[in-house]
């Protein structure tokens, strides 16, 4: 009986200590924020031989594929738009498919932004990432008619003030 107690003690310590340490490190992954690939250092937008080509530059690697942040949330993405709010994406969500371009990793839209809703359109385009810059070709006939602005990294979250055929996003 003596050691059962015993038993029982030290597993409920040892328990108590893991549970101890790991809360420890919920608030320093917290504080950590999302990644430096959300925050965009540099961009571009030029128009050349019918094509529009995108630069973004990020303070850090941008991945190719889905990481543990973009699996953390709905989606994932850069925005290069003019000041009417219209531009092109490049985005990436992998819990689902709205493009037949490479639906599982990064893709290209149109997009259409009004305060933090965006109505979403097709795009036909190459997406290239080179450590911590992605560009982007698009032909212009896709792209439309654009004087691009600027660009900026935003993340889909849950829809609660959008269209039902809207995406709602809030941008870094």
């Amino acid at each position: 009986m003596q050691n059962n107690k015993k038993t029982a003690q030290l597993h409920g310590f040892i328990l108590g200590s893991i549970l101890v340490i790991g809360l420890i490190g919920i608030p320093t992954a917290l504080a950590q924020g999302p990644p430096g690939y959300t925050e965009v250092t540099d961009s571009s937008a030029e128009e050349t031989k019918g094509k529009i080509k995108l630069t973004v530059t990020t303070d850090e690697d941008i991945p190719r594929l889905p990481d543990d942040f973009i699996d953390s949330v709905a989606g994932f993405g850069f925005a290069w738009l003019d000041n009417e709010g219209k531009g092109i994406v490049a985005a990436i969500h992998p819990d689902f498919d709205d493009s037949a371009q490479n639906p599982n990793a990064w893709h290209t839209h149109t997009v259409e932004v009004d305060g933090n809703c965006a109505s979403v359109g097709d795009s036909q385009g190459g997406v290239k990432i080179k450590d911590n810059t992605i560009t982007l070709q698009v032909p212009k006939q896709f792209a439309g008619d654009l004087d691009i602005e600027g660009a900026v990294a935003f993340k889909i979250v849950e829809n609660t003030a959008c269209e039902e055929d809207e995406a709602q996003i809030e941008v870094f």
